[in-house]
């Protein structure tokens, strides 16, 4: 709302003497008998009046203080604000059916001086104003998915702006960082015919022990023994939907990639990544005192000169 107060130029508490002398004052320097034609100062002794028209009058002025101060509503007007009984206290009593209140021209002056102006115009009725419905306001969250959920897809139960729940499709492939929208699902409308907010999920995976993604591929890092690499073996590995057993074919050196064809990531349109178990062999630590497993790996070292695996 407009502040009246400062354009008579009193304070808040001003009692009602000192309003009337600023009144006065003002009306006498920007009457347009004095000013002539200036429209700027004639618009001004207009606002002097219908400023004076509030605050000179204690039941409208009460009603003025009161809405200056409440909480602005979602809509823009006060918290507590009601058309009716606005134009009963603004408005000018006349007699005749009912009591009906006289909305007359300036009146609707006098509404977009305390309003700001905001639509008001002549035959302007603020009990006939029709609030455009607010929409509801947007709701951000977070939810923490698990690293199988992001590659493959799921259901959550999430709990929504209004306080209710909803059941949301994680969609697979999705990565840390990613942002669900759920349209409607927001803060509901202060206004009835509003229409509620939309949710907004950041997504955090959580991240696998074992499995990294790579695109729509995923990895795992598979130590082997020496014994495993130089004959082969069979060793299970953990993938997104549980173990399944590899084959490590004899000779295997470190970083061959083992693949599993349709273990990644599920792409749109369902196809899927593969899952690439890199070998990395764990060289055997040796106890001081473990004399016969030194010889063996001394014997196995005469007969596997190193020249025959560098070429440089």
């Amino acid at each position: 709302m407009k502040d009246l107060y400062k354009t008579l130029g009193v304070a808040e508490n001003a009692d009602e003497a000192a309003v009337k002398k600023a009144y006065r004052k003002l009306a006498k320097e920007f009457h347009p008998d004095i000013t002539g034609d200036d429209k700027k100062k004639t618009e001004r002794f207009k606002e002097i009046n219908e400023a004076y028209d509030v605050l000179g009058d204690s039941k409208k002025r009460r009603e003025y203080d009161r809405l200056k101060h409440a909480p602005i509503r979602p809509d823009g007007m006060p918290e507590g604000f009601d058309a009716d009984a606005f134009a009963q206290t603004f408005g000018r009593s006349r007699a005749g059916a009912g009591g009906s209140v006289e909305m007359p021209g300036d009146f609707s002056d006098l509404f977009a001086t305390l309003f700001g102006g905001g639509g008001a115009g002549p035959g302007f009725d603020p009990r006939r104003q029709r609030t455009r419905p607010v929409r509801g306001s947007d709701v951000a969250g977070r939810m923490e998915v698990t690293f199988a959920e992001a590659a493959l897809g799921g259901k959550r139960t999430v709990r929504t702006g209004s306080g209710g729940t909803v059941e949301v499709s994680i969609p697979s492939g999705v990565e840390d960082g990613g942002r669900l929208r759920l349209p409607g699902q927001g803060a509901p409308s202060p206004s009835r015919n509003g229409t509620p907010g939309d949710l907004y999920l950041d997504i955090e995976v959580r991240q696998d022990p074992h499995l990294q993604r790579r695109g729509a591929d995923i990895e795992l890092v598979l130590p082997v023994t020496f014994g495993e690499a130089a004959l082969g073996a069979k060793i299970e590995v953990p993938t997104l939907e549980g173990r399944v057993t590899v084959t490590v074919p004899p000779g295997t050196s470190s970083g061959a990639r083992l693949r599993l064809r349709g273990r990644g990531v599920k792409n749109g349109d369902g196809s899927r990544g593969d899952q690439l178990c890199r070998v990395e062999i764990v060289a055997p630590k040796l106890k001081p005192d473990d004399a016969e497993t030194r010889k063996l790996i001394e014997e196995l070292a005469r007969r596997t000169a190193g020249d025959e695996v560098r070429r440089f």
